[in-house]
C-alpha cells in the first residue's frame, strides 16, 4: 500500500508538504503541488486522513474567542463547558484548544483577546463574535493567514465563516412577541430595556428586537413598544433608577429583554410588587429559573450555549482532520421554558 512517506519520496519532497496539497492547505508552490498530484494519482493513492495525521505526529490547535461568564450571569460558562468536553474526546488525534477570553461588554478587551490569539499560529479559531465592528477588521487578519474560523452564538453574515452555530437572531425575537401577544392586550404597551451602553454594535441583539417588532407589525398590532437603554447593568441603583422613572409614569403590560438578563427587571418587578407585569426573556442560568419559578419571569427562550460550544470544535476537528467542510448553518433549537417544564430541561 502506499503512503504519504512514498508520495514524499517519489516527489522528493518532505511528507508535511504531501500532508498540505492532500488537505488543500497553503505553503506549496503550484508547480510542486502539480508535481505531487499526478504522483497522487499515478499510485491511485487514497489516504487514511486520522492515521496519516497521527502517524506525521500533527497536532492541531484551535484558539476559543468567546465572552467570559460572570458571577451572576453564568451563560458563557455553558459554551466553555461543551468546548471543554469535544477537545477531551478528541485529545487522542492531538487537537487542542486555547482559550482567549474577554468582557462581552468591552469592545476593548475583545481586541485585546484577539490580538493575543494572532500572537501564536492556530489551524483554526472559534469565535464568538459579540462586536460586529471589531469583527468586521479582525476577522480580515484570519483570511489573510488563510484561517478557516466558525461562529458561534451571533451570526454576523458578509464574513468567510466557515459555519455559523446558533439561533435565528431575528426568528426568536418573532417567537418572543408571539408569546407575549398571548399574554398581553392589543392596545398594551411593552418596554425593551438593553443593557448595553453601544446597542447597535451587537448584532443579535438588535436581530431579536427588530424580530420582536416585526411580529406586531406584521400582525398590525396597536401594540406599543418603548425601547430604553440602561449604561449599567452592574449597579441596581441606576437600574432602579431608570425603571423608576418610566414607571412613575406608566405602567407597562409586559417587558421583552432580548438578552440573558431578565433577572435583573425581574429583580426591580419583585421589590416594587409589580406582579401583573409579563416579561419575555432569553436563556436558563440559575438567577433567571429563580424568577421564572417565582412568576416575575413567563417565558425563557433557551439555545442550549453548551452544545454551541460542543458542536463547534467537532466541526473544526472534522475540518482539520477529515477535511470535511461544515454545512453552512447549523440551527440551534428555540426551547420554550416555563415554571412548569423548566426542571425538565
Amino acid at each position: 500500500m502506499t503512503t504519504i512517506k512514498d508520495i514524499a519520496i517519489k516527489a522528493n519532497v518532505s511528507t508535511g508538504t504531501v500532508d498540505r496539497v492532500i488537505h488543500n492547505r497553503p505553503g506549496v508552490s503550484e508547480k510542486t503541488k502539480s508535481h505531487i498530484k499526478k504522483i497522487i494519482k499515478e499510485h491511485n493513492f487514497k489516504i487514511n486522513t486520522i492515521a496519516s495525521t497521527l502517524a506525521l505526529n500533527k497536532n492541531y490547535k484551535i484558539a476559543v474567542l468567546i465572552p467570559e461568564a460572570g458571577a451572576k450571569n453564568e451563560f458563557w460558562s455553558e459554551p466553555k463547558k461543551g468546548i471543554e468536553k469535544a477537545t477531551d474526546e478528541i485529545k487522542n488525534f492531538r487537537i487542542s484548544a486555547s482559550f482567549f477570553m474577554f468582557n462581552q461588554f468591552d469592545s476593548h478587551s475583545y481586541k485585546e483577546a484577539f490580538l493575543k490569539l494572532t500572537n501564536d499560529d492556530f489551524d483554526a479559531v472559534l469565535i464568538a463574535p459579540v462586536f460586529q465592528k471589531e469583527t468586521d477588521k479582525l476577522a480580515k487578519l484570519l483570511d489573510q493567514k488563510e484561517t478557516p474560523y466558525v461562529f458561534i452564538n451571533t451570526e454576523i453574515k458578509g464574513f468567510n465563516a466557515l459555519s455559523f452555530i446558533g439561533q435565528d437572531s431575528f426568528k426568536s425575537g418573532y417567537l418572543a412577541a408571539k408569546l407575549m401577544s398571548i399574554m398581553i392586550s392589543n392596545n398594551g404597551e411593552v418596554l425593551i430595556p438593553v443593557f448595553r451602553l453601544n446597542k447597535g454594535n451587537y448584532s443579535s441583539i438588535n436581530d431579536r428586537i427588530n424580530g420582536f417588532k416585526a411580529f406586531f407589525q406584521d400582525k398590525k398590532s396597536s401594540i406599543k413598544i418603548k425601547d430604553i437603554v440602561i449604561p449599567n447593568f452592574q449597579k441596581p441603583k441606576i437600574i432602579n433608577g431608570v425603571l423608576d422613572e418610566l414607571f412613575r409614569d406608566k405602567m407597562f403590560d409586559g417587558i421583552f429583554v432580548p438578552s440573558s438578563n431578565s433577572f435583573l427587571i425581574a429583580e426591580y418587578l419583585e421589590v416594587s410588587q409589580f406582579k401583573n407585569i409579563k416579561l419575555v426573556g432569553y436563556d436558563t442560568n440559575k438567577k433567571n429559573i429563580e424568577f421564572l419559578k417565582k412568576d416575575f419571569i413567563d417565558f425563557l427562550i433557551c439555545q442550549n450555549p453548551y452544545m454551541q460550544g460542543y458542536n463547534g470544535i467537532k466541526l473544526l476537528s472534522d475540518y482539520l482532520l477529515l477535511n470535511k467542510p461544515p454545512n453552512p448553518i447549523y440551527p440551534s433549537p428555540m426551547t420554550i421554558v416555563t415554571k412548569e417544564n423548566v426542571d425538565s430541561i
